[in-house]
């Protein structure tokens, strides 16, 4: 990797995906990159991209620069990611060389900032910690063992769990600094740590995930050439867009547009974009139950995102209840930037849930309330100005605090503390 800047601090992130993936997690965590290196020297460790392999990812460099960001993709397996048994293998070469970098490249003077993703990577800075002293942020995506548990992929009772819970008490112990994307987070793990020995709840720092507002920005549906494109522009849309995986809610509001279609209201729509584990299994529910008005459509390409967002007249996060507290949907950012009415189906407690109540953005529905969702509908598209108002409310609640300029200057704040006590 190039030379540290003398005159800056350094700071090292530390995540399988970065640019040019187009995941999430590598857009969000590029954009903090590029964002903070007018004030650190920022380096990345990463993975090769493996999230939409292809030819044009087959070619990038093992190391470069890319807006001043120095980037080392490290030779880590990549493996069938949607084969378990593979994925596993790719999170232990990937941790392995991790903890192999951070020991013959860093110093205590160095920051880093290790991801939750993959679960096993926080291991490679806590040990790096223990050999030579780095100090470590953890930003936790996701609560691991808590998250496989809670989806009953595994169980709690098992050997591996307990061990987990214990090698994490040692992780969450040790950090210098902890980062947690909503209050619902940092409680339970507040309540995880509780009586832990040489843990303060002090370190840890609630900063929200973000999206570009310059980007996804409220575009009327009326002009919008993706609505059009696809006949949207006549009823009420209510729209889910991203993965659609083990945790995300969706049976509520299919079953409430089938609860509309028995009473006659056929304006009212379900827009189903993206792709996942649990999509086939939606898509027969729907064939079973000869709902009319839900409609998948595939992963769209991400330039379009602004069109595909709002092409609609309401947004969907669901989030099922069992998941409370152990990450925060990242949907809740990208539906407040579009300014359209959010329905969160999710548990009392999770962080979309206390938003839209906070922000008065929408609406909150309990998972399994399928009337109370068909009647938030229906009111929503019988008072357009109803509807408008909260999608207002939305985006002026997303620039208020969900914007980029928000999370990196609160990440400037934690680099910078974390630095002072190095």
């Amino acid at each position: 990797m190039e030379p540290a800047n003398e005159n800056r601090p350094s700071v090292t992130l530390v995540t399988e995906y970065f640019y040019p993936e187009e995941a999430s997690t590598a857009q969000l965590l590029t954009s903090l990159a590029t964002s903070l290196q007018d004030s650190f020297d920022v380096s990345v460790l990463t993975g090769r991209p493996n999230y939409h392999p292809g030819d044009e990812t087959e070619s990038v460099p093992t190391r470069e620069q890319h807006e001043g960001v120095s980037i080392e993709r490290l030779p880590a397996t990549r493996l069938d990611k949607d084969t378990l048994p593979f994925r596993v293998v790719n999170w232990i070469t990937f941790t392995l060389l991790v903890f192999w970098r951070l020991v013959r490249t860093r110093s205590s003077d160095d920051v880093v900032l290790v991801l939750s993703n993959p679960p096993l990577l926080p291991l490679a800075a806590w040990a790096a910690k223990r050999l030579c002293g780095i100090s470590y942020g953890y930003l936790i995506y996701d609560m691991y063992p808590d998250f496989p548990v809670a989806l009953s992929m595994i169980s709690d009772e098992s050997i591996v769990v307990r061990w987990w819970k214990g090698v994490m008490r040692m992780v969450y112990r040790d950090a210098d600094q902890i980062v947690v994307l909503g209050d619902s987070m940092k409680e339970r793990l507040t309540a995880k740590m509780d009586g832990g020995p040489a843990f303060s709840s002090e370190k840890i720092k609630v900063i929200p995930n973000w999206e570009d507002g310059d980007f996804i920005t409220p575009t009327p549906k009326s002009e919008n050439s993706f609505a059009h494109e696809e006949g949207l522009t006549d009823s009420f849309v209510l729209l889910y867009s991203g993965n659609i995986g083990r945790f995300h809610e969706l049976r509520t509001a299919i079953d409430a547009i089938g609860l509309l279609e028995k009473r006659g209201r056929d304006d009212i729509e379900f827009v189903i974009i993206g792709e996942g584990a649990r999509k086939a299994d939606h898509q027969r529910y729907v064939e079973q139950q000869d709902i009319r008005n839900v409609q998948f459509l595939p992963f769209q390409p991400m330039e379009r995102l602004p069109e595909t967002l709002t092409a609609c007249d309401a947004s969907l996060v669901g989030i099922i209840p069992e998941v409370e507290g152990m990450c925060v949907s990242s949907k809740l950012y990208s539906a407040l930037a579009a300014g359209r009415p959010i329905l969160a189906v999710v548990g009392e407690d999770d962080e979309v849930a206390r938003a839209v109540r906070d922000h008065g953005c929408g609406a909150h529905i309990r998972p399994g309330d399928a009337e109370a969702a068909a009647e938030t509908l229906a009111e929503w598209a019988e008072n357009p100005t109803l509807s408008e108002d909260l999608g207002e409310r939305a985006r002026s609640s997303f620039e208020a605090n969900y914007t980029r300029s928000h999370a990196v200057e609160a990440y400037r704040g934690l680099f910078e503390q974390m630095h002072a006590h190095s």
